[in-house]
């Protein structure tokens, strides 16, 4: 007959198997009151907190459990992974430390000493632990997924893809390590592999939802639209709250379909918590579709309430945008005299403008020409001249070669290669002087309009936190206007101005031009920007695969009202056109 102790033990078993962690937690801080030196109720209770969230109360039975008995490696393991999970990274490295002098088997600490530097954003450091890991122990399947997620989060994709792929190759019955692989894969411009990995993990997990999202995305970056929302329509079938996919299937669909998705997503933003991540997706969501049925009064509020929860989490520092135009056009210097290595690249064509401003649609043009390779928004000048900004000086050479190795296969064997991140137009200088034969094509666009566009979107890139305060974006657009006058009054030769509503009013007209600028003999594909394959992974998705259009075209006095804040802050002296 089981004791009073052990009938306890029994009864936490089995509240953790059902999912019960917080009355498993209260039943094991019971029993550890009542059992005070039984290690195992204080390591129940701690387990029973980390699976509800409780992470201060999981280090705490965890330490309680560590002074019954300090050597045990098990509950030294557990006290190291809440601590990371309850944000103290810096404590446990600290205790890392010290237990790796006293054990012999150190590979499992390793491991949590990676997991730490990770969570510190450490990636460099996460890459030296595992390797040495790796030195005693090849055939652990965490380690390799572990280095690379380290190596995808400094974009090192090769290494990042090797890493998955021999953790998968280990352990073939988790398709984890095969949908990390997809987006270095796809940052590699291997659209094809990065399809066929998640579509492997769906056959060996299919409700893995992840997996899923991912390949909603992928289908959609690669203009298979139908596909995509199916994958979108399969995640909100088993994810009611799904809000992400919510969002994201909205802007995919006709009015027709949203108008049947509707009762789905007022049932969503009722169930979820009102003050949870998943409103703000939500909100995007309902504005965009009452957008799309014309009651823009609805979708201003919707809108407005998306941006505000938004912003709570991803504020604006202007000071140090501030700060980055002083240093960019007045104090940034070359650290080399030696020129970059660029005579065996295609020749650089940078489009830049404002996000929203037609730069997807401008990159479809040019990349419709054969001797003119896609390569979307590349992040390798972001990479180098950002840390280079508080020395006020980079390197072109590593600048250079930051390019040359993201540069896919396809695009070593072309003439031009166009980078279509909208931010560039930042970093004029230090491009040209990296580049010298380099181009810029610069689209210029309404900014309310730009607005209303951006206002209506969800960015997850840090840069663009501007985008959801109205003030905000207004001084982000003046900034962008003093950039811009800047570079053009320094190279007037070496940047083509283009207004959105020229292009979409004469595409064939605005092509031809583009093509002579950048030293291209003009084509018929060029003015047919819709029919073009290549891969987008921006907020134009849906867009670009619709054909010109001029509908957007003043679009923001349907929001004229709900654009006040923004409108309000535009410097007139800037922006001297705008009636």
């Amino acid at each position: 007959m089981a004791n009073p102790a052990q009938i306890q033990m029994q009864k936490i078993t089995a509240q953790m198997r059902a999912g019960q962690f917080t009355g498993a937690a209260k039943t094991a801080t019971a029993a550890f009151k009542k059992f005070p030196r039984e290690i195992g109720f204080a390591n129940a209770a701690g387990s029973a907190h980390a699976q509800a969230g409780n992470f201060p109360q999981a280090v705490s039975f965890f330490n309680k459990a560590l002074a019954l008995a300090p050597g045990d490696a098990g509950t030294q393991d557990n006290l190291l992974r809440v601590l990371v999970q309850a944000g103290r990274a810096e404590k446990a490295l600290e205790l890392v430390d010290r237990l790796l002098k006293k054990r012999d088997e150190t590979v499992p600490l390793m491991i949590l000493k990676a997991n730490a530097e990770m969570a510190l954003e450490r990636f460099h450091d996460a890459i030296a632990t595992t390797s040495q890991a790796l030195e005693s122990e090849t055939k652990i399947s965490e380690i390799w997924a572990l280095r690379g997620a380290a190596h995808d989060c400094v974009r090192e994709d090769d290494a990042a893809i090797a890493d998955f792929q021999q953790a998968f190759d280990l352990a073939p019955s988790d398709p984890t390590p095969l949908v990390n692989m997809a987006e270095p894969l796809t940052r590699r411009h291997r659209t094809d592999d990065a399809l066929a990995v998640l579509q492997q993990a769906l056959q060996i997990r299919p409700s893995d939802l992840r997996a899923r999202r991912f390949l909603a995305i992928q289908l959609a970056q690669a203009g298979q639209g139908e596909a995509a929302k199916a994958e979108y329509h399969r995640l909100i079938e088993a994810d009611p709250l799904d809000a992400q996919s919510f969002r994201a299937l909205v802007l995919a669909q006709t009015a027709e379909e949203n108008t049947k998705l509707k009762p789905a997503l007022e049932a969503a933003l009722k169930q979820l918590p009102q003050k949870s991540e998943g409103q703000a997706s939500l909100n995007f969501a309902m504005g965009n579709l009452l957008f799309q049925h014309k009651d823009y009064e609805g979708a201003a509020s919707a809108l407005a309430r998306a941006n505000s929860l938004t912003a709570k989490t991803r504020p604006f520092n202007k000071k140090v945008a501030e700060a980055e135009f002083e240093t960019l056009t007045r104090k940034l210097t070359s650290t080399n005299d030696r020129d970059p290595e660029v005579k065996s690249m295609p020749r650089p064509i940078f489009i830049i403008g404002q996000p929203r401003s037609g730069t997807t649609l401008c990159e479809m043009v040019l990349s419709a020409h054969p001797q003119v390779a896609s390569c979307g928004e590349m992040e390798a000048a972001s990479r180098v001249l950002d840390p280079a900004l508080s020395k006020g000086a980079f390197d072109p050479v590593t600048l250079a070669a930051a390019f040359q190795d993201d540069l896919p296969e396809a695009a070593l064997k072309v003439q031009a290669f166009v980078d279509k991140m909208p931010a560039n137009y930042r970093y004029v200088d230090a491009l040209l002087k990296t580049f010298p034969d380099a181009v810029f094509v610069h689209l210029t666009r309404d900014p309310r309009d730009v607005a209303l566009s951006m206002w209506r979107n969800f960015f997850p890139n840090p840069w663009m936190n501007f985008t959801f305060d109205q003030r905000a974006m207004a001084y982000q657009a003046n900034l962008y206007r003093r950039y811009m006058t800047h570079w053009q009054d320094l190279y007037p030769d070496r940047i083509l101005t283009l207004d959105y509503k020229d292009i979409v009013s004469d595409i064939e007209g605005a092509s031809r031009e583009m093509a002579k600028f950048c030293g291209l003999d003009w084509i018929a594909e060029m003015a047919a920007p819709e029919k073009n394959t290549a891969m987008v992974r921006t907020a134009s998705v849906t867009q670009v695969r619709q054909g010109v259009h001029q509908k957007s075209l003043g679009g923001w006095r349907r929001f004229e009202k709900a654009l006040a804040p923004f409108c309000d802050a535009l410097d007139p002296a800037l922006w001297p056109d705008l009636d």
